[in-house]
């Protein structure tokens, strides 16, 4: 494993595992909520929203049908760290990640709480993301923090370049690897099928301006597989693995120096 850089780029984190639907989660939530208050996660709230289910029968066009969806979110005081619950998933989100290891036990041991009042069955989809702002110094140019093949054709067609998007999808084994990069001139931003729920982003991260990317490295394993918090760990270690060579292909040696600096 590759030795942890001392200022790394990563403004957010999220793991994330989708098991059996627990429709009486309700019933159990005094339960994970006392064992989350305990471990730190003090702060409780509860988001209502409505998703769309298309429901088609032959020879018709599909008929769209609201479906309440209910997230239960449980943060620390300083609004660095939330797992958010739902019926069929839990996630754990951080804008303080520190190390990996800290960052998996973490989600871990929320997850055996879930575990020992609902007694999951299986998983469906294990899961890793990662956001990276890639911002350069006053005296450095974006382009010297990425590899060539990620930087598309904005610096090659002239003119100024407002925006551009990549997207790169791999199969690594078992693992789905989707890398996003955008680039854009402004402020930091989260893309928005997150709900991140006020968490507090680190200054250094907050109060960046100008020309800058994001970095956004989802990692996944999707199969069945009977619960089991070792085989858990287990595939996030390898989802681990990949995303960090595929950060450390993205981006350039002298960006890798730039970010190792006290």
């Amino acid at each position: 494993m590759s030795k942890p850089l001392k200022n790394p780029p990563v403004y957010f984190t999220l793991a994330q595992v989708r098991f059996n639907a627990v429709l009486n989660l309700t019933e159990y939530l005094p339960t994970i909520q006392n064992e989350l208050r305990q471990a730190g996660y003090t702060a409780y709230s509860k988001l209502n929203t409505v998703a769309l289910q298309f429901n088609a029968q032959e020879g018709q066009q599909p008929i769209p049908q609201p479906i309440n969806y209910e997230q239960h979110f449980f943060a620390n005081p300083d609004q660095t760290h939330s797992f958010v619950l739902s019926t069929d998933a839990l996630t754990f989100q951080s804008t303080n990640y520190g190390t990996y290891e800290k960052f998996s036990e973490s989600f871990l041991e929320g997850l055996e709480s879930v575990h020992k009042a609902a007694k999951l069955a299986f998983t469906e989809r294990i899961g890793l993301r990662y956001l990276d702002h890639i911002a350069p110094t006053k005296d450095d140019a974006l382009e010297q923090y990425f590899a060539t093949e990620v930087q598309g054709l904005g610096a090659r067609l002239g003119g100024q370049s407002m925006h551009s998007f990549v997207e790169m999808f791999n199969k690594i084994n078992d693992i789905n690897l989707v890398t996003r990069i955008l680039t854009q001139d402004g402020g930091l931003t989260f893309p928005p099928d997150l709900q991140t729920q006020n968490m507090k982003v680190q200054s250094r991260f907050s109060k960046s301006s100008g020309k800058n990317s994001i970095i956004d490295t989802d990692g996944s394993i999707q199969t069945r597989e009977l619960f089991s918090i070792p085989s858990i760990q287990k595939h996030l270690n390898e989802i681990h693995k990949i995303i960090s060579l595929a950060f450390r292909e993205t981006v350039t040696p002298y960006a890798l120096s730039a970010w190792d600096k006290e």
